[in-house]
């Protein structure tokens, strides 16, 4: 079997960085070079205007989007390209050997290929690396730092179906309502990381902050680098595998990719 591939999270990124540059040009604070407390205060003052928030989100939620799709396209290419590598190590060795067809090994291999492909999730694709690489990312990789990428996951994954968001008083929370319940406790590391960041007690105006998507792309090439030099060190990164990390790891949010 013959593969041909686009790698999407490629493309992805260079429509991360046009709407970042947008964000960054129309909505950045004018007195955004204060110092984090003096920050917050005149953040406060700025963007508590109905519409400015609404400005925000029509580009935070888009570009957490693209990110945590930027993060997932990438592992999961790099995962593919290994076991590409071994599908056609193996298919070379049944064409010494003078086999005609398929060894058992080899729809083992075409399987979870279709599976690595087909099956989205950020823990899915986890467990992928441990499979096929006995390569625990939650074990070579900061578990702060892979906390915080699930938690971008989370956002996305509601971003993603377009499902709505509830702030309410965690005391009033009807655990008889499995569905809500469910999306609360979804939310309670996302709630929880955000009133940290922002302060505001407020899941919705927290997820409106400027800040918020240059914040998680740090998190992620954070989490990139550390994952290149612990893969690297194991497996095999090619150089297009290195050229787009080192792209995302160098790049300066709100501004060109080098």
């Amino acid at each position: 079997m013959s593969y041909l591939n686009l790698a999407t999270h490629q493309v992805l990124l260079r429509s991360y960085e046009e709407l970042a540059i947008l964000h960054n040009r129309k909505n950045k604070p004018e007195n955004s070079k204060l110092t984090d407390d003096r920050f917050s205060e005149s953040y406060l003052k700025v963007f508590c205007k109905e519409e400015k928030i609404i400005d925000n989100y029509v580009y935070n939620f888009p570009l957490l989007s693209l990110n945590a799709a930027i993060v997932e396209g990438a592992l999961r290419y790099i995962l593919s390209q290994n076991l590409r590598q071994e599908i056609n190590k193996h298919i070379e060795e049944n064409l010494r050997r003078g086999a005609t067809g398929k060894s058992p090994y080899e729809n083992i291999l075409d399987t979870f290929l279709i599976k690595l492909e087909n099956e989205g999730g950020i823990e899915k694709l986890f467990n992928f690396y441990i499979g096929f690489l006995k390569f625990n990312i939650n074990k070579e990789v900061n578990p702060d730092i892979c906390n915080k990428i699930r938690i971008l996951f989370s956002l996305r994954n509601i971003l993603a179906h377009g499902t709505t968001f509830v702030e309410i008083d965690p005391e009033l929370i009807d655990e008889n309502n499995e569905a809500f319940f469910k999306q609360q406790k979804t939310l309670e590391a996302v709630r929880k990381l955000l009133n940290e960041l922002y302060g505001q007690d407020d899941l919705l105006r927290n997820l409106s902050h400027f800040e918020l998507p240059k914040y998680f792309m740090g998190i992620t090439q954070e989490f990139l680098k550390e994952f290149k030099i612990k893969f690297g060190n194991k497996h095999k990164l090619s150089d297009d595998d290195n050229r787009f990390l080192d792209k995302i790891i160098e790049y300066s949010w709100g501004y060109r990719l080098v």
